[in-house]
């Protein structure tokens, strides 16, 4: 394009949008060509790992590299299809905590995108979009809510998930009658609607005796239901158009009249422990930790013991005092087990059949006695705060916000103070009140810190190397006197 006729299409821009309109573009045009700096700049980290593996393997098995890479080649063309080179990486670079889904965070993070906010208030749902240039809050469903539709926190659950495949997440709620989703076009929500006479309360299901989720059990790109009740797992299936097939008992385990599995006692998460990309049952019973390996088609496999630790009676392990959570440690797309308790942090690594090391003491830190950590009042997450895919510990202590670098061999560096904010004495941040995440929320790959304080919104972004900037202000539309519930999608 020439001088002359660039002149003229600026005019026509001007005449179009005004002059706001054009500043408005010319900041998204920015953000854009730094989304797109960013993604090139994974997609670059992504080769130097699959290249760092390939040597590896070929160091392993003996080949020479050209060997190696044809063989890689054929591995690809039979499974994932997305590959670079040749070489499939449908295991590199993720999450530490990704697709793990447990009891108290039901709605897994992507390791890199822009979270954001999705709040359950008094008439209806609200979503902050932190991706937008300018900071928003849109009421976008009028139910789900206290008021709108007579919700509550002790009897419904809600929760985020994709039900049709198309990459947006819907809202879906654990009502009186049966499952509700409001489906996400992208730009607007559609009414509420029944999609599921089960799971409801009106059916028996209730918050204080019963674990329910919604994931994608079978790799098909949409959520399935799955449910731990009385008398086993149920699992309804996505007919992939956001409509669900009738519940079915696909485990005999797991629940209160098979087993004697009590929320009070016992954890019931979802991960996958054996890296074929599906779903399994991992469970923290009185004795043991079980593990029942999905199948692919939303059923599971017999509960295996693999741990005869870190349970109520086997290590003398509480819900009430020692948080436990599955992660990847170590990078191989296979989820580890950790465990806070008295004298600081354990770790079981997985051997990588979804059988596990038995647990080790990495810290004396972060634990009930070592430290002083209290469940009512200090939050522990496991997440990636410098972008090497392995996970760190993540505390909310007293002075603030304390960080463990994961080593990447299930062993941690020592925990260093990062933030003097978000802590119960630095800032009196409260359990009951304050709810805090550690979940990216600028699409650098790195975990920043968002905290729902008092009057708004707190967040302290990371560079992401592990650095964290000022804590500032976000929205005040989400603060902790306009009685809502969160979760960061």
């Amino acid at each position: 394009m020439d001088k002359e006729s660039a002149s003229r299409v600026a005019e026509d821009m001007a005449d179009l949008w005004g002059p706001q309109g054009i500043g408005e573009m010319r900041k998204e045009n920015k953000r854009l060509r730094e989304e797109r700096k960013d993604a090139w700049a994974e997609i670059e980290e992504l080769k130097r790992q699959v290249e760092k593996l390939r040597r590896s393997g070929e160091k392993k098995r003996g080949r020479s590299p050209k060997e190696s890479r044809a063989s890689s080649v054929s591995a690809s063309e039979q499974g994932n299809r997305r590959s670079w080179g040749g070489l499939a990486v449908n295991t590199l670079a993720r999450s530490p905590t990704d697709r793990i889904i447990t009891q108290s965070l039901p709605v897994p993070t992507r390791r890199i995108g822009k979270g954001d906010i999705v709040g359950f208030g008094l008439n209806g749902v609200t979503i902050h979009r932190t991706g937008l240039t300018s900071n928003t809050n849109n009421l976008v469903v009028r139910d789900f809510g206290y008021n709108a539709g007579g919700w509550r926190i002790d009897q419904h659950v809600r929760l985020v998930g994709d039900t049709t495949g198309d990459g947006y997440g819907d809202i879906i709620g654990f009502g009186n009658a049966g499952v509700f989703v409001s489906r996400n076009s992208g730009d607007s929500f559609s009414p509420c609607s029944l999609v599921l006479g089960s799971f409801g309360l009106n059916a028996g299901w209730g918050v204080d005796k019963h674990v329910r989720y919604v994931a994608d059990l079978r790799k098909k790109g949409y959520v399935d239901i799955i449910g731990f009740g009385d008398s086993g797992v149920f699992v309804s299936l996505n007919n992939g158009n956001g409509t669900f097939a009738p519940a079915r008992p696909v485990l005999n385990d797991f629940a209160i009249n098979a087993g004697g599995w009590k929320l009070n006692r016992h954890l019931r998460l979802l991960a996958d422990v054996n890296g074929d990309r599906i779903l399994d049952i991992v469970a923290f019973g009185e004795h043991n930790v079980f593990v029942a390996l999905g199948k692919g088609d939303g059923t599971f496999s017999s509960p295996s013991a693999v741990i005869n630790d870190l349970t109520y009676s086997s290590g003398g392990w509480r819900i009430d005092k020692h948080p436990r959570t599955v992660a990847d440690l170590t990078g191989d797309g296979r989820a580890d087990i950790i465990g806070f308790g008295h004298a600081g942090v354990y770790v079981a690594l997985n051997n990588g059949d979804g059988t596990f090391q038995a647990p080790n003491l990495v810290i004396n830190d972060f634990g009930a006695v070592a430290g002083g950590w209290q469940v009512d009042k200090h939050p522990r997450f496991v997440a990636d705060v410098n972008g090497d895919g392995h996970g760190d510990i993540v505390g909310f202590g007293d002075g603030g916000v304390y960080v463990a670098i994961g080593n990447g061999d299930g062993t941690f560096q020592a925990p260093r103070l990062v933030i003097s904010d978000f802590g119960y004495q630095a800032g009196g941040w409260r359990v009951d009140k304050h709810p805090r995440f550690v979940v990216d929320l600028t699409g650098n790959g790195a975990a920043d810190v968002i905290g729902f304080g008092n009057d708004a919104v707190w967040v302290s972004y990371n560079d992401g190397k592990g650095n964290f900037g000022p804590v500032q202000p976000l929205t005040q539309e989400f603060c902790a006197n306009r009685n809502l519930t969160f979760e960061i999608q």
